[in-house]
């Protein structure tokens, strides 16, 4: 039962990262945006493909995916990139053959944080599998 609970929260987890990033704006101004990015490596070696997303408490979350390198540059709504100022909680997620393979701390139940300031930020997340 374990593994279908962490893929309902993964599930949930991703369709709360498309709403917030296909949703328009409604004319409201976008806050203000520092520019995220950063590198994500799992047991030392970089974390490919996964889904990294800032939750911020008010506004639209950024997310983006890891490239070969481990590597994300946050969008906050199309074109825009960046992410809120403020704290934000990360959650990092990948699915292999519909089954989360990052540990419940990086994404349903985060521990990762992230207080994004004006300007260029760099994050990197050095996560461990146990």
């Amino acid at each position: 039962m374990q593994p279908m609970r962490a893929l309902c929260k993964a599930v949930i987890c991703f369709l709360f990262i498309v709403f917030l990033t296909a949703c328009g704006g409604g004319g409201i101004a976008p806050p203000e945006l520092g520019q995220v990015t950063g590198k994500i490596t799992l047991d030392g070696a970089p974390l490919t493909d996964a889904s990294v997303t800032f939750m911020p408490e008010k506004v639209r979350a950024s997310s983006s995916m890891t490239d070969s390198e481990g590597k994300y540059d946050l969008v906050y709504i199309r074109d825009e990139k960046g992410a809120a100022i403020g704290p934000h909680k990360v959650v990092v997620s990948k699915l292999v053959n519909e089954k989360e393979v990052i540990p419940e701390r990086y994404n349903s139940e985060t521990e990762l944080t992230a207080d994004v300031k004006p300007g260029a930020n760099e994050f990197n997340f050095d996560l461990t599998s146990k």
